[in-house]
């Protein structure tokens, strides 16, 4: 019986410590690759593929820069703010999700402007704009979301690079 008694304990302290673990915060920093444009009322879908250029923003310290085919388009400074309005995001980080950290992006409207130029509107971030780093098994190892905060949704993904 004390056995018995034992292991439940054991049990329920294991369950109790799992269930108040949320996903730690994943970074932001390091190179991620465009993987598509998609979303709109149209529904449209953009990809490296269809659009025939690759692209790639790289986030160091405080720093970013976008690259189109290789070439630098523009750099600056960004901010990332975790103060975010939850009616965006309705999941809460359980343990099951797959989602790790939810913020807003800030990039100067300047830099948001030249990247939308080089991308003819393909990649077109807001300067405030809400994003989302999840883990998929499909992409190793996180996708980055950035959502243009409008409602006809459209979300710009980027695959974080293998280096």
């Amino acid at each position: 019986m004390k056995q018995t008694m034992k292991f439940a304990a054991v049990i329920l302290l294991t369950l109790l410590a799992t269930a108040c673990n949320k996903p730690e915060k994943k970074e932001l920093v390091g190179t991620w690759q465009w993987y598509c444009t998609s979303g709109g009322i149209a529904g449209v879908n953009y990809t490296p593929e269809s659009e025939g250029f690759e692209a790639k923003l790289v986030f160091k310290g405080s720093h970013f820069t976008f690259y189109k085919d290789g070439e630098k388009i523009t750099s600056g400074t960004y901010r990332v703010d975790y103060k975010v309005d939850e009616t965006l995001y309705n999941k809460k980080g359980d343990i099951d999700d797959t989602f790790y950290s939810w913020f807003n992006l800030n990039i100067p409207e300047a830099q948001c402007k030249k990247i939308s130029e080089a991308t003819n509107g393909k990649i077109a971030p807001f300067p405030k704009s809400f994003a989302v780093i999840s883990y998929d098994d499909r992409y190793d190892p996180y996708v980055l979301s950035i959502s243009d905060n409008c409602y006809d949704g459209f979300s710009y993904t980027f695959v974080k690079a293998i280096i």
